[in-house]
């Protein structure tokens, strides 16, 4: 009988394989099977009737429970302690995933060839620390002492087994108490919980033990647990803990699984989290499903200590950067932020809000990097973008940019983010700007944009031209929790792991094939494909003179791309413009005959630009890849280079709002911004409105005296310049796109403005003719 209801469990492990295989790749497809594989001969012994008779059936036959939580550990363990891995294998998931997380982020924050201490509670059968040994980092070359602590001694007998058999020298069992035991060294640098919180009955006092154990300073502490968490048990404290993903688990798998789980003694509620969120400070956090065994909710979580970890001091005197003027803080004394004439910054006032109540600072305080400035996750502003970013690249040409700015590092630049290529470009000049300021409502532009920084922080060039030349690489996945993972915020490696490994399968389309405008690429190809210019674009991108361009162009491309059809279905529907390509009514409106637009954008490109190797913008639309001689300024060799040295990187300088320019205009110390690109934003304001001159007004407050904005419009001249002219500016077009003419690589503007801020004169009025002269 056992064996009958092996098969019929493997079946359907099988059947989860093929499903696996479909949506993650080969590599999971034969995991699952080996995963099947393992326990048909596992079930069909006597070791299955085991785990089954002590899991399902035994905590049913007698409700008594022991005072002494080690009798009954013994009374649940001593049965299954040989075969205890084997059979959990596939119960505890995530265990790998932590490990790597917890390792990378511990070794990241210690002294550079620095040795760990680990502290693995509720270590069990010490198979965690072999996973760490063989698949994370070796035992011998990267902790100077390891220790497992159980209570269980039949566990613990299994741990010695495997530390002799290993031969680790530097492993230690500890047969004790998780609230008492003690240690050797003054502290640890790594503490693992890995499913042992939910099995410690005192587990506030477990808990505060390994705070006092952690180091202080940059001490990581990782707990992967069942766990049933709601959107209700996050109320008043959502900026503690790392981003809200997958956060909330629905009542019917919150009820069933705490039920099913509390009969062997092991508990789901929120409280062991909840916790550990209120004790440390969030660094990283993951939530999981067990869809194997019928979704059973896990989390993955990282903290440190959240009063003296380094990475605060950092983050507080960055508090500065977001508004120069504001001196660092201590945000333990109830003190004021400034008077009424002096910006707050939103996280300062966040963090001096979460002091009061004695809550961790917001979870972004605690990264190692100060890139991401404090967002409100939970704001209504981000619903219309549902979850996913516009903009793949960047459509702005960052040459003209440099050529027409000449920035240098006396300026501080404010730049709409988008997909970050620009501001990159910047960092990349011969003497970059000190300080760039990266804004975007959409949060997901900004998990984009922190994902390449990330990646120029920590992967060679060939992996980084992988991820962002090609859009594709193999193990995304792995490299994203191994190695870009302590360089990004929490909320940013949740979207990625949640949406990275489909957007980066090689098997897939790749990374440009993502972003909403992905359907306008999408529908060029098609209408290439029923048009039968597939191999006429390919050519064309290709073609190594401009006049073969040309003649591929005028000869094949031409006559069906701007075609009177087309133009009336495509381009000139606006539907499809706001949908597709992201255009609004307003900026809509103000293009004219948008047919007539279009051709006046792509003639002069065709015909000046060569596409194979001097205009990434449409190679990249027209093939979805970059070149290695045809690609953004940070995928370059040379840029690649200077952004990704260890020492006074121009990353360093980067700052990413998430929030409307306005607010972080506003929020910014007035005259400390010299140069502020807000690319076409103006085209979509209403004409009728006072928004565009509120924000006018807040780009006067911000810019320094001379300090210049940057725009590009679909318009030869824009309504809003006279706003601009009436407000302290002056405006003059830095670049006219005529019929045949190009302005830039893209050309898809009518024109680019620069509008200068007149000097105010406090002593006398200047005349009509001064201002004119100005």
């Amino acid at each position: 009988m056992s064996t009958a209801l092996a098969n019929d469990f493997v079946g359907g492990f099988l059947q989860h394989a093929a499903d696996v295989k479909d949506t993650l790749g080969e590599t999971a497809h034969i995991k699952s099977i080996a995963l099947a594989v393992g326990f048909l001969s596992t079930f069909a012994s006597k070791s299955f009737l085991v785990f089954i008779w002590a899991c399902f059936f035994k905590p049913f036959t007698s409700s008594k429970v022991h005072e002494d939580h080690q009798n009954n550990l013994e009374t649940f363990y001593k049965t299954q302690a040989k075969f205890y891995d084997t059979t959990r294998e596939i119960l505890l998931q995530g265990r790998d995933e932590a490990l790597k997380l917890a390792f990378s982020h511990a070794k990241a924050n210690s002294s550079r060839g620095k040795k760990l201490v680990w502290i693995d509670i509720g270590g069990g059968t010490g198979l965690n620390i072999e996973k760490m040994d063989k698949r994370v980092a070796k035992l011998s070359e990267n902790f100077t002492a390891v220790y497992l602590v159980d209570l269980s001694t039949s566990l613990c007998e299994v741990a010695r087994e495997r530390v002799a058999k290993q031969g680790w020298t530097n492993v230690h069992i500890i047969c004790g108490d998780a609230c008492t035991f003690e240690i050797p060294e003054e502290h640890a640098d790594l503490i693992t919980f890995s499913y042992s919180l939910s099995m410690i009955p005192l587990y506030h006092s477990a808990v505060d033990h390994a705070e006092k154990l952690l180091n202080p300073d940059s001490g990581i502490i990782c707990s992967v647990d069942f766990g049933v968490q709601s959107e209700s048990n996050s109320i008043g404290r959502t900026n503690t803990l790392g981003g809200m993903v997958n956060r909330h688990v629905p009542w019917i798998f919150r009820t069933f699984w705490r039920i099913w789980f509390e009969c062997d003694k092991v508990f789901l509620d929120p409280s062991r989290r909840e916790y550990l969120e209120y004790k440390f400070g969030t660094v990283k956090s993951v939530n999981c499903y067990n869809r194997t065994l019928g979704k059973i909710p896990y989390y993955i979580w990282l903290g440190v200590n959240k009063q003296e970890d380094y990475q605060l001091v950092y983050r507080f005197n960055c508090l500065a950067t977001e508004s120069p003027y504001l001196a660092p803080v201590d945000p333990k004394k109830n003190q004021p932020a400034g008077n009424e004439d002096t910006p707050v910054s939103k996280a300062l006032e966040a963090a001096l809000d979460n002091a009061k109540k004695g809550l961790p600072y917001p979870s972004l305080f605690y990264q190692r990097q100060a890139w991401r400035v404090y967002y409100d996750e939970l704001s209504d502003d981000y619903e219309c973008f549902k979850n996913q970013y516009i903009y793949a690249f960047t459509w702005e040409d960052p040459r003209e940019d440099a050529a027409l700015l000449n920035l240098t590092s006396r300026d501080t630049v404010l730049a709409i983010t988008s997909a970050g290529d620009n501001i990159l470009s910047y960092a990349t000049l011969p003497d970059p700007p000190k300080r760039i300021h990266g804004v975007d409502l959409n949060p997901c532009q900004g998990h984009l944009v922190e994902l390449k920084l990330a990646a120029l922080t920590t992967l060679g060039h060939d992996d980084m031209w992988k991820l962002f030349g090609e859009g594709k690489i193999e193990n995304f996945e792995e490299i994203l929790i191994t190695k870009l993972a302590p360089h990004m915020s929490s909320n940013a490696l949740q979207y990625w792991l949640a949406k990275g490994p489909k957007a980066f399968d090689p098997s897939g389309k790749g990374l440009y094939d993502t972003g909403s405008t992905r359907w306008a690429l999408r529908l060029a190809r098609f209408v290439f494909a029923i048009s039968g210019l597939s191999k006429k674009v390919s050519e064309l991108c290709k073609a190594k003179t401009l006049n073969e361009q040309r003649e591929i162009w005028k000869e094949s491309i031409r006559p069906v791309l701007l075609s009177t059809l087309v133009g009336k279905l495509l381009v000139g529907n606006k539907v499809f413009l706001w949908k597709a390509l992201g255009v609004p009514s307003n900026q809509a409106a103000m293009m004219g005959d948008i047919l007539q637009y279009v051709i006046d954008t792509l003639d002069p490109i065709i015909g000046n630009s060569l596409i194979s190797s001097d205009n990434y913008f449409y190679y990249l639309t027209l093939t979805g890849r970059y070149r290695p001689t045809n690609c953004p300024d940070y995928l370059s060799k040379q840029g690649f280079k200077v952004l990704s040295r260890k020492q006074n990187s121009p990353l360093e300088g980067i700052r990413l709002h998430t929030d409307y320019l306005n607010n972080v205009l506003r929020r910014l110390s007035k005259k400390t911004i010299s140069v502020a690109v807000i690319m076409d934003h103006m085209d979509w304001f209403d004409p009728e409105g006072d928004d565009v001159n509120d924000e006018i007004d807040a780009l006067h407050g911000a810019l320094c005296e001379g300090g210049r904005v940057m725009l590009r419009t679909a318009s030869k001249k824009p309504w809003y310049i006279n706003n601009f002219e009436q407000r302290g500016f002056k405006c003059e077009a830095a670049a006219t796109r005529y019929s045949g003419q190009m302005i830039d690589r893209v050309n898809m503007y009518a024109s680019t403005w620069i509008c200068t801020k007149k000097p105010a004169f406090t002593d006398r009025k200047m005349s009509t003719i001064e201002l004119d002269k100005f």
